[in-house]
């Protein structure tokens, strides 16, 4: 996971990161909201349930959440069948992922990924929606496949704390995550993306 080349501040180290569920201290984020069901937003959900990290998907289309959400659990079951996986594991999982079409069921996440794909302004309005409801130190995760500073820019100024957004997109060889710190990016949220992306496999990745 590395800084985009644009923004010179060093994200926090593990010493740093330690109030922030490092060092054997409590993790930072006890439930991960993600704003869409696509490849992306189902790719991060379930690499985050195999850390044993709650996760609740949000997305507009009930039909699109209702196929995501199958999808996952036939993964399980079908990991459970080839013997990668035992029936508990399963089971684990599929308790910790919700799904929902409302958006105060994020109202308990501490982080939130923005990986839905959806237009400008029904985009904007989501955003005023999740302004409402959001705890307000949750931090925002816009996830994008070009994620730069005026892509960020553009998420984080619909924010009601733009200090806690943070941009996210794959490297150019898809190995790794890199963080993309808007300008008012706080170190409290560097380090809890941080920990987030060090929970995501880029295996599952599809970003569009």
């Amino acid at each position: 996971m590395a800084l985009h080349p644009g923004d010179h501040r060093p994200i926090p180290t593990t010493h740093q990161c330690h109030h922030y569920g490092t060092a054997g201290m409590a993790p930072p984020c006890r439930r991960v909201g993600i704003l869409g069901a696509g490849d992306t937003a189902m790719g991060i959900a379930q690499s985050l349930l195999e850390a044993d990290i709650p996760v609740t998907v949000f997305d507009i289309a009930r039909d699109t959440l209702d196929l995501a959400t199958a999808a996952a659990r036939s993964d399980y079951q079908k990991a459970v069948s080839a013997g990668a996986l035992t029936a508990a594991q399963r089971d684990r999982r599929v308790a910790l992922l919700a799904a929902t079409i409302n958006l105060h069921h994020l109202k308990d996440c501490d982080v939130i990924v923005d990986a839905l794909r959806t237009d400008t302004d029904v985009k904007e309005g989501l955003f005023r929606r999740l302004n409402e409801v959001a705890r307000p130190g949750a931090v925002l995760m816009a996830c994008t496949a070009h994620a730069d500073a005026a892509d960020l820019g553009r998420t984080v100024a619909l924010m009601r704390f733009p200090e806690n957004g943070v941009g996210m997109r794959l490297s150019d060889g898809a190995s790794k995550w890199e963080l993309v710190p808007a300008n008012r990016t706080s170190e409290r949220a560097l380090a809890t993306a941080q920990w987030v992306v060090g929970n995501l496999d880029t295996s599952r990745a599809a970003v569009a």
